[in-house]
C-alpha cells in the first residue's frame, strides 16, 4: 500500500525535472511531506498533439480515483491505490488502463510497521526514498470526470481529474539484495516505480495495450527500487506549521 507520500518540489520544478508542460490553469500543489488520499496532487500524463507528437503534461487531480461513470466526484471506497494484478477487471479502473495512464511524482513514501502482533501495539513510520535527490515516478492511472455543474465543456472546471497509484507484490525476503528484502519485510505491497526510460512508453496514449505495459513496468520495478533506503521517522510540525521528518534514533521496531 501507499497511503502517504511526500512531494517537496513545486510544479515548475517537477515540470523541468520531467520535461513536462504545465496544463493551462492548473492550480499549484504545495510541497507536502504528508500527502494524504483525496488531496490534490500533481501527476504526469501523455498528450498527443496535432503534429502527432506525444508530450508530457503535468496536471493536478484528486488522489483517489473517481471513474467517469460516477454520479458525484466522491467515493466511499479507498481508491488511492489499485492492485495491478486485477486492475483490468475492476470497473473503477479498467477504462483507464488502455487510455489514461499516469506517473505520480514523489520524493518518498511512507509505510508503518507494528511493534508487536496486537492491534493496539504502537506503529513506527518508515520513510522510503531513492538514495539521492531523484524523484520517484509511480505508475498510476487517471480519469476525467464531467462536472455537470459547469455547462461550458471547454471551461477548465468542466472536467475534474483524479488518479491512483498502482501496486504490486513486494520483493521476496530472499531476493538476495538487502534493500529489497527490507521492503518485503516492511509491507507485502509495493507502489510500482517507473524506470526513467519507460515513462514515455507508459504515458503514450496511442498504445492501448495497457496490460502489456503493466507487465513491462512490473518487470522493471524491483531494479528501480533496489537503491531505495528506509529510515524510521517522526513527522514533526513547528510553531509555524512547517513540516519536517526527523529520524528516530530508537525506533519501536
Amino acid at each position: 500500500m501507499c497511503g502517504r507520500y511526500s512531494n517537496v518540489k513545486t510544479m515548475n520544478q517537477l515540470g523541468i525535472e520531467f520535461g513536462a508542460q504545465l496544463v493551462g490553469g492548473v492550480r499549484e500543489s504545495a510541497p507536502n511531506l504528508d500527502v494524504r488520499p483525496t488531496t490534490q496532487v500533481p501527476f504526469l500524463q501523455g498528450r498527443l498533439g496535432e503534429d502527432g507528437v506525444v508530450r508530457r503534461e503535468l496536471s493536478v487531480g484528486r488522489w483517489g480515483m473517481i471513474p467517469t461513470f460516477a454520479t458525484a466526484f466522491e467515493s466511499k471506497f479507498a481508491t488511492f491505490n489499485a492492485r495491478s494484478e486485477d486492475v483490468g477487471d475492476k470497473p473503477t479502473f479498467r477504462a483507464s488502463v488502455p487510455r489514461w495512464r499516469a506517473a505520480v511524482p514523489a520524493a518518498s513514501y511512507a509505510e508503518w510497521k507494528k511493534s508487536g502482533p496486537k492491534r493496539t501495539d504502537p506503529k513506527q513510520r518508515y520513510e522510503i526514498a531513492p538514495d539521492g535527490s531523484d524523484t520517484i515516478a509511480f505508475a498510476g492511472l487517471y480519469a476525467p470526470w464531467r462536472n455537470a455543474a459547469v455547462e461550458d465543456e471547454s471551461h477548465q472546471d468542466a472536467w475534474l481529474l483524479s488518479c491512483t497509484i498502482l501496486t504490486m507484490a513486494a520483493p521476496p525476503l530472499d531476493s538476495g539484495q538487502a534493500s529489497l528484502a527490507q521492503l518485503g519485510a516492511l509491507h507485502d505491497r509495493l507502489p510500482i516505480p517507473l524506470a526513467a526510460g519507460t515513462i514515455d512508453a507508459w504515458l503514450d496514449p496511442r498504445d492501448k495495450d495497457g496490460l502489456g505495459l503493466l507487465d513491462l513496468v512490473r518487470g522493471e520495478a524491483y531494479d528501480v527500487a533496489a537503491d531505495w533506503t528506509l529510515r524510521p521517522v517522526e513527522l514533526v510540525k513547528d510553531e509555524d506549521g512547517r513540516q519536517r521528518l526527523e529520524t528516530v534514533e530508537n525506533p519501536l521496531v
